[in-house]
C-alpha cells in the first residue's frame, strides 16, 4: 500500500463509522456500572421510573438535588424502552457523543474543509476521555452536545447575522440548562462577549442577548419543569442545586475534588491521550490562531473554559471537557503542524508502559495495603491482570513501534493508535478495572436481590447497589435486627456499636460485605445508639 492509498483510508466513511464503534458503542453493555455518577444517574432514574414521580429526582428515596431534570428524562426513556440494562442505562450518552460527533462534522465540513471534517470527527471519536464520557450513564455527553451546538451557531449567527441561528442557539442554550444547570449559560455568553467584542460586533452580540424571543425560548424550556420540581419538592430543590451543587462547587471544595490552580495542568494530557502533544504545540502558537475569527473563537472557548474550571475550588476531569470540542478543532485544521514531529508519540509510549505498571504493580498494591477494604478489592488483580492482560499490552506496544516505522504523516500515525487504544480500552481495560472495584458490588446486590428485607448503607455510597438491586437501600442509622450493606473496613465499628456477636455477616467478597445485626433487647438497644453517638 502506497502512503497516498493510505492516506485515503481516513477520509472514508466506513473509517468513520469503526472509529465510532470503537469509542462509543464497543462493549458498552458489558461493563458494570461505575460509582459514584453512574450508579447514582441511574439508581434516581429507577426510581423515577418506579415512583411515577417525573418532575424531581430522588436517589434511595432521599431528594437529589445535583442537577436538572433533562438526563434522567432520556435516561428514563431509552430504560422504559429496553429494560433495566447497563446498556439502555448509557444509551443517553451513547446517542449524544454520536451527535456530538455529527455537529463537528458538520461544522468542520461547513466552515473549513470536508477532510478537516473527517481528521477531526476521527480524533474525536478515539480521545481518551471523549469516549469515556461518551459510554456513561451522566449527564456530560448530553451537556457538551449543547454547548458545542451552542458555540457552532453562535459562530453561524455571527457570519450570516440570520436570527434562526441566533434562535437556534438559544434553543441550544436552553435545553443545557435544562440538562446542568447555569454553566450551560454561563460559558457561551462569557465567551461569545469576547469573541465579538474581538470582531467589533458589540451590537451585535446585545441585540442576540435582549433578543425578546430569545428569552421566551429560554423560558418555555425551562419554566414548566421549574414549577413542576417547586410543587414536588418546595425550595429546597433550588437552595440544594443554585447554592450547594453550583455556587460552593466554585467556592469551596466539595467531596475532597480538587481545589488547586494547577490541577488541569496535569490532568489534560490525560485526558486527550493520544493527542497530547498536539495540544502542546497549540500552546506555541497560540497568538497566531487569534488571527482568524474561527481559530480566535476556539482559543477563547477553551482558554475561558480552563480558567474557570482551574480556579474552581471543587475540581473534576470531565470538567474541562467544556472546552475540549474547539481544541479539537484545532487539531484538525492544522494537522499537519500541530501533529508534527515523531516526539508526539511519547504520549501512546506512555500509555502502553501504564498497562504494564498495572500488571506488576497491582497485586503488590494488595499485599501491602492495610486497609482491609482496598486490600480485599484489589486481591482480584493478580487474576485480572494476568497473562492474557500482559499479552494484550504487549500487542498494543507492538502496533505502537509498527505505526512508528510506518511510511506515513505523524497525524495519521496519532489517529492509528488513538483507534488501537480505543479498542484496548474497551475490550481489556475497563472491563478488568470493573472487574475489580465495581463486579463486587454487582454480585453482591444480585445476592441481596433474593432477600426481601430492606438494606441500610453503612458509611458507603456506591448507589449502584439499588440498581442492581432493583430497591431502595437506606441511609440511616444502623440499628437492631437491619440488614446492612457496607466495607470490609468498617465491620468493627459496627461491632463495636452492638457487640461482635451480634454482627453476623453472610456475605463477603471482593470487600463488600453483607451483614445481618442481631435483634436485642430495648436498653442495649438504646445503649448502643449513644454508643455511636
Amino acid at each position: 500500500m502506497t502512503q497516498q492509498q493510505f492516506s485515503q483510508i481516513f477520509y472514508q466513511p466506513s473509517t468513520l463509522v469503526l472509529f465510532l464503534l470503537a469509542g462509543f458503542i464497543l462493549n458498552v453493555w458489558g461493563v458494570p456500572l461505575f460509582d459514584v455518577d453512574e450508579g447514582a444517574f441511574s439508581e434516581a432514574t429507577r426510581e423515577m421510573l418506579a415512583s411515577g414521580i417525573w418532575s424531581a429526582t430522588y436517589l434511595d428515596g432521599e431528594p437529589r438535588y445535583d442537577k436538572p431534570i433533562l438526563t434522567y428524562w432520556f435516561q428514563a426513556l431509552f430504560v422504559s424502552t429496553f429494560g433495566l440494562t447497563e446498556w439502555s442505562l448509557r444509551l443517553h450518552s451513547v446517542v449524544s457523543a454520536l451527535l456530538w460527533a455529527a455537529a463537528i462534522f458538520c461544522f468542520c465540513r461547513q466552515f473549513i474543509s470536508q477532510k478537516s471534517a473527517f481528521v477531526a470527527t476521527l480524533i474525536f471519536s478515539s480521545t481518551l476521555w471523549i469516549t469515556l464520557i461518551g459510554r456513561a450513564a451522566t449527564a456530560d455527553a448530553l451537556l457538551n452536545l449543547f454547548i458545542a451546538l451552542t458555540f457552532f451557531d453562535i459562530y453561524r449567527y455571527a457570519q450570516s447575522q440570520d436570527k434562526l441561528h441566533c434562535y437556534r442557539a438559544w434553543l441550544w442554550l436552553s435545553l443545557g440548562v435544562l440538562t446542568k444547570g447555569p454553566v450551560a449559560l454561563a460559558i457561551p455568553g462569557a465567551a461569545s462577549l469576547i469573541w465579538f467584542i474581538s470582531n467589533k460586533q458589540f451590537n451585535l452580540w446585545l441585540r442576540a442577548i435582549f433578543n425578546p424571543l430569545g428569552w421566551l425560548i429560554l423560558l418555555a424550556v425551562v419554566a414548566p419543569w421549574v414549577y413542576m420540581v417547586w410543587l414536588e419538592q418546595g425550595s429546597g430543590f433550588f437552595h440544594g442545586f443554585l447554592v450547594e451543587h453550583n455556587l460552593k462547587r466554585f467556592t469551596a471544595t466539595k467531596e475532597g475534588h480538587g481545589g488547586q490552580w494547577f490541577y488541569y495542568l496535569y490532568v489534560l494530557p490525560l485526558i486527550l491521550l493520544p493527542f497530547s502533544g498536539a495540544l502542546f504545540k497549540q500552546l506555541v502558537f497560540g497568538k497566531k490562531l487569534l488571527a482568524d475569527s474561527l481559530d480566535r473563537l476556539c482559543v477563547i472557548w477553551f482558554v475561558l473554559v480552563f480558567l474557570l474550571v482551574s480556579f474552581s475550588q471543587t475540581q473534576l476531569p470531565h470538567y474541562v471537557l467544556y472546552g475540549i470540542t474547539p481544541v479539537i478543532i484545532l487539531m484538525a485544521k492544522y494537522r499537519h503542524t500541530l501533529m508534527s514531529g515523531q516526539w508526539q508519540l511519547i504520549f501512546p509510549l506512555v500509555f502502553c508502559v501504564i498497562q504494564f505498571v498495572l500488571v506488576y504493580l497491582a497485586p503488590d498494591l494488595a499485599a501491602q495495603n492495610n486497609n482491609s477494604y482496598q486490600q480485599q478489592m484489589l486481591a482480584e488483580a493478580a487474576e485480572v491482570f494476568d497473562k492474557s492482560y500482559l499479552f494484550n499490552a504487549l500487542l498494543l506496544l507492538l502496533l505502537l513501534v509498527a505505526l512508528f516505522v510506518l511510511p506515513a504523516k505523524p497525524w495519521q500515525k496519532l489517529v492509528s493508535f488513538a483507534f488501537c487504544q480505543s479498542v484496548f480500552c474497551y475490550l481489556v481495560l475497563l472491563p478488568a478495572v470493573a472487574q475489580i472495584q465495581q463486579a463486587p458490588i454487582k454480585q453482591a446486590a444480585l445476592f441481596a436481590k433474593e432477600i426481601e428485607q430492606p438494606f441500610v448503607a453503612y458509611k458507603m455510597h456506591m448507589p449502584s447497589f439499588s440498581v442492581y438491586r432493583e430497591q431502595i437501600t437506606y441511609r440511616r442509622d444502623v440499628q437492631a435486627g437491619d440488614y446492612v450493606y457496607t466495607r470490609a473496613d468498617r465491620i468493627n465499628q459496627l461491632q463495636q456499636m452492638f457487640g461482635q456477636d451480634a454482627v453476623e455477616v453472610f456475605y463477603q467478597q471482593g470487600g463488600i460485605v453483607l451483614a445481618k445485626i442481631a435483634e436485642v433487647n430495648s436498653s442495649a438497644n438504646t445503649l448502643a445508639s449513644k454508643d455511636a453517638l
